[in-house]
């Protein structure tokens, strides 16, 4: 049975229905989305109502913040680049940057070679400023070296097709440089193959910096704010949530919580009938998938879609805070924390030392490490039980930093199918084949996951501003209602 909502007086059934907006998934990507149609709906006095479909008891996705005794810790997303902008402009116009905090402390050491590698000059994602700067890096061989002056004589190449992040860095700056150096940095969420993921479909600035300029070096000398410094990554004194829970509190009215959407169907009259639940159908007029994009290949029946959806893969990644006394640490990084290329025999991505890297946490006693791990193709790990779990940490944790002692407490979060990974192939069939497929078939519905225009949380805001805005304009199309007869 098709659940109806109340009726304005003299208002038909199938008219309502087709006015009806649903953004599925309550993640930073959806509620972006919704907060644009809602104002667009207000500014221009539409006759829409948007309502918010989401699985969970909560909203926010993987943004998760969590309050420790008197901290605020995030298990999910960690921070904004503020190098990339959408995510600061959404901060701004909802009236939240005065909680803004900034990092502080140098870059991220490498750990390679059972040893930790700060490097130091400037860099942009490890890449040296200064050409020069590479003979004071101490990973490289001397050939290694030499390969990265190929930027400085090579023309950019015009692609008809996007190409792999690992071989448009490597054609520039040799593979020595790019699988010690480059890769975690460019691997997004430390999660991705940089083999597989393309330049353009992660919308890297580097690519066209490059064809602008040139070269990478003549590139990242002229634009001095990519720098990797301190001020790169943001987020709140009460974590990143902050933004969700703003978002949340606009969004109240429209959002269901406990609804999640198994099924997509066509039905009459320009509407689709959404299985909620496998109890309860709802009828709409327009869509907004945000749910995560393993979900695609479930929602939609279409044998050619699916065929694409179902080729989606995603890598499962975990999130452990360890509290540890200070002297428990006996390697310490120069930086706020430590990489790991996939070269390495670790099962942790990442090590972030939170008191280094935040103001807000200085005055805490304790050190307290973020530690990431699960990445394509060692993602096995986050389906091991906590104790296991903890255990394989704790041995790279002995390897990386001298860490013997048991913590003071831990706290893991796991995170099945989170990082989508997507090949240059799969990318540009996306683009090309299921974008106009959707359109053709399923008119009014728009995708928005992770990682189909770049992964972060500015990335998925641009994704939800736009995709906001095109939602609106479709369906008053497809409702014959234009600015003037609204007027």
């Amino acid at each position: 049975m098709v659940k109806e909502f109340k009726l304005s007086a003299g208002e038909d059934i199938m008219e309502r229905a087709k006015k009806r907006i649903a953004v599925i998934g309550g993640g930073i990507t959806g509620l972006t989305a919704a907060y644009r149609i809602k104002q667009k709906i207000e500014a221009e006095n539409l006759p829409f109502e948007l309502i918010i479909l989401e699985s969970a008891l909560r909203v926010g996705g993987k943004i998760y913040s969590m309050k420790v005794e008197n901290q605020y810790l995030d298990l999910g997303a960690e921070s904004i680049d503020t190098r990339y902008p959408e995510a600061i402009e959404l901060v701004k116009e909802l009236g939240l940057e005065d909680q803004l905090i900034f990092n502080e402390g140098e870059k991220q050491d490498l750990f390679y070679y059972n040893e930790l590698h700060q490097n130091p000059y400037p860099t942009y994602k490890g890449i040296p400023i200064n050409k020069k700067d590479i003979w004071k890096n101490k990973m490289l061989s001397f050939n290694g070296k030499m390969a990265t002056f190929k930027d400085r004589f090579m023309q950019p190449e015009e692609l008809e097709e996007d190409i792999g992040v690992s071989s448009f860095l490597k054609r520039r700056l040799g593979d020595e440089i790019v699988e010690l150096m480059l890769e975690p940095f460019f691997s997004k969420v430390y999660a991705n193959d940089i083999d597989d993921m393309g330049v353009r479909a992660t919308n890297e600035v580097l690519f066209d910096l490059e064809q602008e300029y040139g070269s990478i070096e003549k590139a990242l000398l002229d634009h001095p704010e990519l720098q990797d410094q301190s001020g790169n990554y943001a987020t709140f004194a009460q974590g990143l949530s902050v933004l969700t829970n703003k978002l949340e509190e606009i969004l109240k009215p429209h959002i269901q919580y406990s609804k999640k959407v198994v099924e997509i169907k066509s039905g009459v009259e320009n509407t689709y009938i959404l299985n909620i639940n496998l109890k309860e159908e709802v009828r709409v007029g327009a869509i907004c998938v945000a749910t995560p994009t393993t979900e695609y290949s479930k929602l939609f029946k279409d044998k050619e879609l699916k065929k694409y959806f179902s080729q989606i893969k995603a890598a499962s990644v975990g999130h452990i805070v360890f509290s540890f006394d200070p002297e428990a640490i006996k390697n310490y990084p120069a930086g706020f924390g430590i990489l790991t290329p996939r070269r390495n025999d670790s099962f942790v991505s990442s090590i972030v030392f939170l008191k280094k890297k935040w103001p807000t946490l200085y005055s805490s006693k304790e050190v307290l490490l973020a530690v990431n791990f699960g990445r394509k193709g060692e993602d096995m790990i986050v389906s091991l039980s906590n104790k296991e779990i903890e255990e394989k940490i704790l041995n790279d944790l002995e390897m990386m930093l001298g860490i013997t002692q048991k913590p003071n407490y831990r706290i893991i979060k796991r995170w099945p199918d989170a990082i989508p990974q997507f090949s240059v192939d799969l990318e540009k069939n996306m683009k090309e084949i299921v974008g106009p497929l959707l359109k053709e078939k399923y008119p009014g519905v728009l995708i928005g996951g992770n990682g189909l225009e770049g992964y972060g949380l500015s990335q998925c805001i641009r994704q939800g501003n736009e995709i906001g805005v095109e939602l609106v304009e479709a369906i008053k199309e497809r409702n014959c209602i234009s600015r003037t007869n609204v007027e």
